[in-house]
């Protein structure tokens, strides 16, 4: 049993996040994660829109609301994206949330609520797609 855990881990890392899918061929690796803009600023997309995001308050334990804003190039709102984050301590994954839809409100912003359980590094990372495919990722890191 434990030699069968050890192969398990070994072949985890050596694959470092690549899936080996159906038909035994390897994904490539997850499109690459960004720092993104500070709060407030623009985050651009690939297609000349771009997103803003920020806090409803500043971070503290408790609970926290991420807003996310998007536009498209002619600077209207853009609601027909799809954004999920998650969050988490990148050094204790125990609180990590997995992956969560944001919600959006009457005015078209996307909300993620999320809790901070204790102090330390945490962090939020946003995924944005359009139809079905991811045309972004980034990370928001903070401390508590």
């Amino acid at each position: 049993m434990k030699k069968t855990i050890i192969a398990a881990a070994f072949t985890l890392l050596a694959f470092n996040g690549a899936y080996a899918g159906p038909a035994g061929k390897v994904a490539a690796k997850a499109r690459e994660v960004s720092i993104l803009a500070a709060e407030g600023k623009k985050n651009p997309l690939p297609d000349g829109g771009w997103f803003t995001w920020q806090f409803d308050k500043k971070p503290k334990l408790g609970t926290l609301i991420v807003k996310v804003q998007a536009f498209k190039k002619d600077e209207t709102r853009n609601t027909a994206l799809e954004i999920t984050g998650e969050t988490g301590m990148p050094d204790m994954r125990a609180h990590d949330s997995g992956r969560v839809k944001f919600v959006k409100n009457k005015k078209g912003d996307y909300l993620l609520p999320f809790d901070v359980a204790m102090p330390g590094d945490w962090q939020v990372l946003i995924r944005v797609k359009q139809g079905k495919k991811e045309i972004y990722a980034g990370k928001i890191l903070f401390n508590i």
